[in-house]
């Protein structure tokens, strides 16, 4: 199936046109059919709405986010993979619990396999209405880009524990009809700012023009070093599969990540090892061997930096 997201407002009649079905106070229903789930829409004030996400297709989608004429002046705020699938084969592509930040019109092209779990929140606020919430005298240049840019703009950061608290608050919420709208209001606003509380902690932003192409072939990059976790990048060697100099790469790489290409793979290389060691079934040297390592001391130096334990010890944690 072929699903193509326009824009925000008039997003769920388009959708529940696609899948045949109606929007009933703002709630969309996805047909036995196709899948099941729900999609729950929010115009919280005239200049700022959300959208709430928990659903999934029985057949594959090819989801196309085309931007509008008006997307300079629309900041959006995708909150991915809230709860992250357990039993997902595939972990990191495509479905990355992540938060992405983008403006202008930037085509953006995924694949989804059928029975892909979609649980996410995504919100749009107008470049002004932000502006003028935090005050002009934030000092903070990937703020003023995000603000004042004429070309597209594409940020993408790890969901924190605390940024999952408030979006599983925000699905998982009780609060009497009377109280609904300022609840949520006020959540959406909670997000977009631990969301840009992260964003500012890069160093030194440069931010360069993006297109969709450019940004596709970063993505296809990242999800093949993200998938083959135990095989150490070489930048020369992507670059050039997707046919970018490694200047570039480089530079576009950490632009839309806030981290270099091997720091980046060996967060989630880390990740990825304390996982298996949750799991109690591999000693430290097998989980050190199978995610690439060939020097053990190594691998317990690099875990300790990035974990804050020695594997050791992280595996006798209960």
């Amino acid at each position: 199936m072929k699903l193509h997201i326009k824009e925000e407002f008039g997003f769920l009649a388009g959708f529940a046109d696609l899948l045949g079905t109606e929007v009933n106070n703002g709630i969309l229903v996805i047909p036995d059919n196709k899948g099941k789930g729900y999609l729950r829409g929010f115009r919280l004030d005239n200049s700022i709405n959300m959208l709430v996400s928990f659903y999934e297709f029985n057949d594959n989608v090819l989801a196309k986010r085309l931007g509008g004429q008006n997307t300079l002046n629309r900041i959006l705020f995708s909150f991915n993979t809230i709860f992250p699938d357990a039993d997902s084969k595939n972990k990191y592509s495509g479905n990355l619990p992540s938060i992405q930040i983008f403006k202008g019109k930037l085509n953006i092209e995924t694949f989804y396999p059928g029975r892909t779990k979609f649980n996410s929140i995504f919100i749009g606020i107008d470049s002004d209405k932000l502006a003028k919430t935090l005050g002009v005298n934030i000092h903070n240049e990937i703020f003023r880009n995000i603000i004042t840019s004429e070309q597209p703009i594409l940020f993408e950061e790890l969901l924190s524990p605390k940024i999952q608290q408030v979006a599983m608050e925000i699905i998982q919420t009780d609060v009497p009809d009377s109280l609904t709208d300022f609840f949520f209001k006020i959540k959406a606003e909670e997000l977009i700012c631990l969301t840009l509380k992260e964003l500012f902690k890069r160093e030194n932003p440069t931010t360069h023009a993006l297109n969709q192409i450019d940004v596709q072939k970063i993505y296809k990059v990242r999800d093949l070093i993200l998938n083959n976790i135990a095989v150490a990048p070489v930048i020369k060697h992507l670059a050039s599969e997707v046919g970018m100099s490694e200047s570039k790469f480089k530079r576009l790489f950490k632009q839309i990540f806030g981290d270099s290409l091997f720091s980046y793979y060996q967060k989630f290389r880390m990740k990825e090892a304390s996982r298996l060691l949750k799991e109690n079934k591999m000693t430290v040297s097998e989980v050190g061997f199978k995610m690439g390592f060939s020097n053990l001391s190594h691998f317990a130096k690099a875990f300790e930096q990035h974990i804050g334990i020695k594997p050791k010890s992280f595996q006798k944690l209960k």
